[in-house]
């Protein structure tokens, strides 16, 4: 493989990281604003806006694990907090298919 090509997965694993890293941002934050809320209030917002925010998450989640495999299939091996983020990838697609 040529170092262009470890280059490439290694870039794709770090911009996917940083997008799901900003997705979970963006979530964590919707739900803190949500907290105080009554629930019918909290059921709008993701039956609307929060759709998008949810939408993103599942993307991010399921290019993280695609970017991962392409990295690991290469034979690189990813850092500690880098595979943690990726865990957590893979665990937001598990429970968003239940």
């Amino acid at each position: 493989m040529m170092p262009s090509d470890l280059a490439a997965v290694t870039d794709r694993l770090r911009r996917a990281l940083l997008a799901f890293q900003s997705a979970q941002g963006l979530s964590l934050a919707a739900h803190r604003r949500l907290k105080a809320l009554p629930q019918l209030e909290v059921d709008a917002f993701w039956d609307g806006p929060g759709r998008r925010i949810e939408a993103n998450m599942g993307s991010a989640s399921a290019e993280v694990v695609a970017a991962f495999k392409a990295f690991s299939a290469v034979g690189l091996v990813a850092a500690a907090g880098d595979r943690h983020l990726v865990t957590a990838a893979q665990r937001h697609l598990a429970e968003s298919t239940t």
